[in-house]
């Protein structure tokens, strides 16, 4: 069996410091509590109503949409047109995007 030399005068932080604690049962359930005991943030009505709109938009759904507003402004872009509007309608059951080039004002 090896023999260790203990150093004398050392103070508890060099003593600690090669020390890695293995996580326990009592820490793993004190940070349980801890988490448990966070305040609950509260959406304003304003977010949980357009957090309402935005489920009927997947993600597959907005990325085909900025997928062809995309594609229209490379269009207007290479006919010299500057940034775009977008409106959009809705036409009996159909919702219809509108794009149309936005009017620059021109300088004074």
């Amino acid at each position: 069996m090896a023999k260790f030399k203990i150093q004398k005068g050392l103070t508890d932080a060099d003593m600690m410091k090669n020390f890695k604690d293995t996580e326990n049962f009592e820490e793993t359930m004190l940070d349980i509590e801890r988490s448990a005991k966070k305040p609950v943030v509260h959406q304003s009505p304003k977010q949980e109503k357009e957090a309402f709109y935005r489920e009927f938009l997947t993600e597959k759904v907005e990325t085909l949409i900025g997928k062809m507003l995309l594609d229209i402004k490379m269009e207007y872009f290479k006919e010299g047109e500057g940034d775009f509007s977008i409106q959009v309608k809705r036409d009996e059951k159909n919702i219809v995007i509108e794009t149309a080039p936005k009017k620059v004002k021109p300088e004074k």
